[in-house]
């Protein structure tokens, strides 16, 4: 040091000259244009805007409930279409569970039911209910237990005499003869069973020709060979037409409705309700523009500039819905969360040229000036940021993700759209809304945090950060448990085995002679629940109790012959001789107590009949008829089933044949999961023991796997990519670290999160962590570059906190409002969206600038001992 240095001796310092202007890059260019012709950018801004997103209203659908499309590897897919091929509509059928009461009125209800759904071609292929039909009614007596069909045939054998007996004199002279042997039998001790059910059958009849309403004497039911009603509860199984579910749902509600006892289980394709569009989308939207305007003003200080921003994010979102519609298929449940993704770099861009504005206007540069430099020192760290979220968007273009794949083109146009936007129209929103006075005070939320200069809780912020990365760190064991899988809707109830409900069915297409092995096959897995083909709607035991019904092979006809009406007289004696000998039933001590009610109540049956005026001969035959005239079918029914066979699967009703067994002889295998087996978990099982099964679980299985796999390899591609242009842009080591080791948390505490709450990955969801990580990756540069950083955002670090802040802040306010709508999977996605966003912001202010001052530390050389001269 010299002693003549101005500093020293007091001289005057040399004049350090003009100070040099500083040269406008093509960024700083572009924005001068734009902010002069101001007026004019921003008009065709608009009415671009306008005409882009009037096309997208007019040609956009969209339905996120609707599965997205994921590509099916092709022995899957070709086994899904063998089954569409071969039992079209079978799992999609609807079940209608009929209960009552009164077994008759279920049974009756539901047959009316299925008629009125049959009536539909347009909507239902077929309807029917299970257990009727003419196959039911030929063998209903096989399917009761072999000691019923063994006791109904000796009941029958031995009242032999009593129906031939009626049916040699069908009339009242007969019938009173016979009441006499009944009365001779009962004094001897030789009452037949089954006296007393006839007797009050008869009693039944003769009270509804008194009332008017003749109704025959059911002599099959008498006999225990009809087909006996004992339910409470029917089912109707309804196949809607391929693609038409919702309609024949809303059809199938409107059938029932004036039905009592009727409710329905649906497949997942008819679940889809009415959507409402004010309480679904156009309410969280409204409140998502108003939150974020209010977030945005926070953020900046000035309502001018979040506007700036609002209207500038809204020529991008206006892009990418015209590129949403121009690509054709509706928007699916992961597609329609292009919004959200769009907005993310629009708020980025957009919310780092605003700040820098208005730090050169509290600075007291000129709308024109402060426009300008903020291009020029932001135009770098823009276009870095636009291409980090295209790298990220592009990495799911590599992908067999159809629905992924669309997503992507439309947020690279909404990418290109906000880069654009924040350069040329966001300029001149500004300058055209900027005040003539700029405002030189402070931003309160720069004085609250300090603008990074305070070091008064330091210490404390890097516990935090420490306990933060500690967490971090941890969660890298739930990486392996995370699942990326499909949203279950919450109508979706279990499958209920008791029923034929075949929803979550796995269908295993099988030709006949190998049924039997794979059934034995499945019966060992702890995961299957129940099996059906359509060997089990057969009769059990059928062969055994066909040889009981071949005792009756000695049985003789026995058919009623009915005389000439006879004459009044007659009847009268008849009626009367009937009347004594009942009367004489009734008072013998020999009598049961229920022989003895059912002759008195006959007795009074006739007392009504041929009172207050004796009948006539017409009458009097009518009634005979209906008494005596069931005779025969139970004669024509015995001798049938004397000689009757086991019956085959192919004697089965054709509407059930249909369902398991195709019209080339493929049989199919319904296998349900046990009650409590998760969905994907007895989906493995099954194609571990059978490869060749299909079926909805299956196919969910194979889209999980897909989707956990390409997930996998597109965030990897993007991380990679992501860090080939952060060490591009950056050059430091350092840099790298500080831009990508957040994120590397955020995936390992999202993982933790997800597993924890129980919640799989869906298309959406992944999507909205991509937009997450870009948005992270870009804020962390941005403090980066701040710290001591360097590379063409190098001024980037004039910018205060509160510009890292911004983006995460403001994505987490605009996605949380979703969280209203009535629709699962857009609240599902508002919420998450918003954790993910705080989770982002979170580690932006805790771990990125604790990281950066530990690698401080560690890169500032060790102290030198000082050693003392002796």
């Amino acid at each position: 040091m010299k002693w003549d240095q101005p500093h020293w001796s007091g001289k005057p310092q040399p004049s350090a000259g003009p100070r040099q202007k500083l040269r406008p890059n093509g960024f700083a260019r572009l924005a001068r244009v734009c902010a002069s012709w101001r007026v004019a950018v921003v008009l065709a801004a608009v009415l671009l805007a306008a005409a882009l997103a009037v096309f997208a209203a007019t040609r956009l659908s969209m339905d996120p409930d609707q599965r997205p499309r994921i590509g099916l590897d092709p022995a899957t897919a070709q086994l899904q279409a063998d089954l569409a091929t071969r039992f079209p509509g079978v799992e999609q059928t609807f079940l209608a569970i009929v209960s009552s009461q009164d077994p008759e009125t279920a049974r009756q209800q539901a047959l009316a039911l299925a008629a009125m759904l049959q009536q539909r071609k347009d909507l239902f292929l077929d309807a029917f209910v299970p257990g009727t039909g003419a196959f039911y009614d030929t063998n209903s007596l096989l399917y009761r237990d072999p000691q019923a069909v063994r006791q109904r045939v000796d009941a029958l054998l031995q009242l032999e005499p009593l129906y031939h007996a009626m049916a040699a004199a069908p009339d009242m002279g007969g019938f009173a003869a016979l009441v006499t042997e009944i009365g001779k039998a009962v004094e001897q001790g030789r009452s037949p069973p089954g006296l007393e059910s006839m007797l009050l059958a008869a009693s039944a009849t003769i009270e509804a020709e008194v009332k008017g309403s003749p109704r025959a004497l059911d002599w099959l039911a008498l006999a225990g060979l009809d087909a006996e009603v004992q339910a409470n509860r029917w089912y109707v199984l309804a196949t809607p037409v391929p693609g038409s579910e919702p309609a024949a749902a809303a059809a199938a509600r409107q059938a029932a409705a004036g039905m009592q006892g009727v409710s329905w289980l649906w497949p997942r394709r008819a679940l889809a309700s009415s959507p409402s569009e004010l309480r679904d989308f156009v309410v969280p939207a409204l409140l998502s523009a108003l939150l974020t305007l209010v977030l945005l003003f926070a953020a900046l200080g000035s309502l001018r500039q979040a506007l700036a921003v609002m209207l500038s994010g809204a020529v991008t979102l206006s892009a990418a819905g015209a590129a949403a519609a121009a690509l054709g298929p509706p928007l699916d449940g992961a597609t329609w969360s292009f919004a959200l993704a769009v907005l993310a770099p629009a708020i980025v861009t957009g919310g780092v040229i605003a700040v820098a504005f208005g730090q050169g206007r509290a600075r007291g540069l000129a709308p024109m000036q402060a426009v300008m430099l903020a291009a020029h020192r932001q135009g770098g760290f823009v276009s870095v940021v636009a291409a980090l979220f295209a790298v990220v968007w592009a990495s799911w273009l590599l992908r067999h993700l159809p629905s992924l794949h669309q997503f992507s083109i439309i947020a690279l146009v909404g990418c290109v759209a906000a880069w654009v936007s924040a350069l040329t129209v966001l300029p001149a929103i500004l300058m055209l809304t900027a005040p003539r006075q700029a405002e030189a005070a402070p931003h309160w939320l720069d004085e609250a945090m300090g603008d990074g200069r305070a070091t008064a809780g330091r210490g404390a912020l890097d516990i935090a950060a420490m306990v933060l990365l500690a967490a971090a760190v941890f969660s890298t064991v739930f990486l392996p448990a995370m699942r990326f899988g499909e949203r279950q809707l919450p109508s979706f109830p279990p499958p209920q085995l008791e029923t034929p409900d075949a929803r979550g069915a796995v269908h295993i297409l099988v030709q006949e002679a190998g049924v039997k092995e794979i059934v034995s096959r499945l019966s060992a897995l702890p995961e299957v629940g129940a099996i059906r083909t359509a060997q089990q709607f057969l009769p059990p035991d059928a062969a055994a109790k066909v040889g009981e019904l071949h005792r009756l092979a000695p049985l003789t006809a026995f058919t009623p012959a009915f005389a000439p009406p006879a004459d009044d007289v007659s009847l009268q004696q008849d009626f009367a001789d009937l009347q004594s000998q009942l009367t004489y039933v009734a008072n013998s001590p020999s009598s049961t107590p229920q022989l003895r009610e059912a002759a008195l109540r006959l007795r009074r049956a006739i007392d009504l009949f041929v009172s207050p005026d004796p009948p006539d001969a017409q009458r009097v035959s009518s009634l005979e008829k209906s008494l005596f005239g069931g005779l025969a079918q139970v004669s024509a029914l015995a001798q049938r089933l004397a000689v009757m066979q086991p019956p085959g699967v192919q004697d089965l009703e054709p509407q059930l044949l249909r369902r398991f067994v195709a019209e080339d002889g493929t049989w199919r295998i319904e296998v349900m999961p046990r009650s409590g087996t998760g969905e994907l978990s007895f989906a493995a099982a099954l194609r571990r023991a059978v490869p060749q099964a299909t079926g909805e679980p299956l196919v969910s299985l194979v889209r999980n796997e897909m989707i956990h796999h390409e997930a996998i390899l597109a965030l990897a591609t993007a991380l990679l990519a992501a860090a080939v242009l952060v060490l591009a842009v950056l050059r430091s080591l350092r840099g790298v670290i500080l831009s990508l080791a957040p994120a590397g948390a955020f995936i390992t505490l999202t993982a933790a999160i997800t597993v924890m709450l129980d919640i799989s990955l869906n298309a959406a969801m992944l999507a909205g962590v991509s937009a997450a990580i870009a948005v992270l990756i870009a804020c962390s540069m941005l403090v980066a570059v701040r710290l001591r950083g360097g590379g063409p955002a190098g001024q980037a670090h004039i910018l205060p906190l509160r510009a890292v802040l911004l983006p995460p802040i403001t994505l987490a306010g605009a996605a949380a409002p979703l969280v209203i709508s009535s629709r699962p999977a857009v609240a599902e996605l508002g919420a998450s969206l918003a954790m993910l966003f705080l989770i982002v912001g979170l580690l932006i202010v805790l771990l990125v600038p604790a990281l950066a001052r530990w690698l401080d530390l560690l890169s500032e050389p060790a102290p030198q001992p000082v050693h003392r001269q002796k």
